[in-house]
């Protein structure tokens, strides 16, 4: 722990006022030697309580008592003891005495109220301190814990969607109706690899990718069907994860074989001849 958590946490407050407890008392003396500034704190909130008290003292003034004994000399009533006709006998002095006394004695009990209504505020501190502490920490937890869930959840629903993407590409590749047609490198390409699956009845193209190498980020692959000696074209298609998977490419009502160009991002009207990474015929 630094110094300002000594400083702002309310514990100068309740080792001062008598409360803290044994362990606290222990933490703090050790950090008024460890910390010169938690030292000068703690002065600085005794000098305070000190002036405090020394503020809350009332004293009557010096010249009170000879100014009292100086009118019982001089009144001559006081000193026969008895009263003059007529007039109405009066202790005045006594009486400023009395409301001197009183009036300190009131504000020697706002001062007591005072002093334990502040004792009483520092505790509530201390404790709503350590609560919010504890409270930040327990929402810490709970963020993080819930940012651990919406990841956890994030990934299920991915793998999810996976899943259900490779039981719809078993169907489709297990379907009796389609034509499986390889799509070996060409001779500049000769490691690429790509297959087509065609079912002739549905018309559905789709394109799995086995070898290919990653484009650049302006460049996008393009899959072309031949038609009567002309090149169809049946849409780019993307790499990465996707091209694991089936990728569904435009529908074609026939063909006699299949290629693949590299083309720019988006795809082109034409076919590239030499960036033709693979191509193949339609068995039968």
């Amino acid at each position: 722990m630094d110094a300002q958590h000594f400083i702002s946490s309310g514990i100068i407050e309740l080792y001062m006022a008598g409360i803290a407890t044994e362990e606290e008392v222990r933490e703090l003396e050790a950090a008024i030697v460890q910390f010169p500034a938690v030292a000068t704190e703690v002065e600085s909130y005794r000098h305070s309580m000190e002036e405090y008290i020394r503020m809350q003292g009332l004293n009557p003034a010096t010249d009170v008592k000879a100014s009292l004994f100086n009118k019982i000399n001089n009144e001559p009533n006081l000193q026969e003891g008895s009263p003059v006709p007529g007039q109405n006998l009066q202790q005045p002095k006594v009486v400023s005495m009395q409301e001197q006394e009183t009036k300190s004695l009131s504000w020697k009990w706002i001062a007591t109220a005072a002093a334990v209504l502040l004792v009483g505020s520092l505790v509530l501190n201390y404790v709503f301190f350590n609560r919010y502490k504890e409270f930040r920490e327990y929402k810490d937890k709970y963020q993080s814990l819930l940012v651990s869930q919406n990841s956890i959840l994030s990934k299920s629903n991915l793998y999810k969607t996976r899943l259900e993407q490779m039981q719809e590409s078993m169907e489709i590749i297990q379907d009796p109706h389609v034509l499986k047609v390889p799509l070996p490198g060409t001779k500049p390409f000769p490691e690429a690899l790509a297959t087509v699956f065609w079912n002739p009845q549905s018309q559905q193209v789709y394109l799995k990718v086995n070898k290919l190498p990653e484009p650049a980020a302006d460049k996008q692959y393009q899959l072309w069907a031949i038609v009567d000696g002309k090149p169809v074209d049946m849409g780019v298609f993307e790499m990465g994860d996707t091209a694991s998977l089936l990728q569904k490419m435009k529908v074609i009502g026939k063909a006699q074989m299949f290629a693949v160009t590299l083309e720019k991002k988006g795809g082109a009207l034409s076919p590239t001849m030499e960036q033709m990474y693979v191509a193949g015929k339609i068995p039968g």
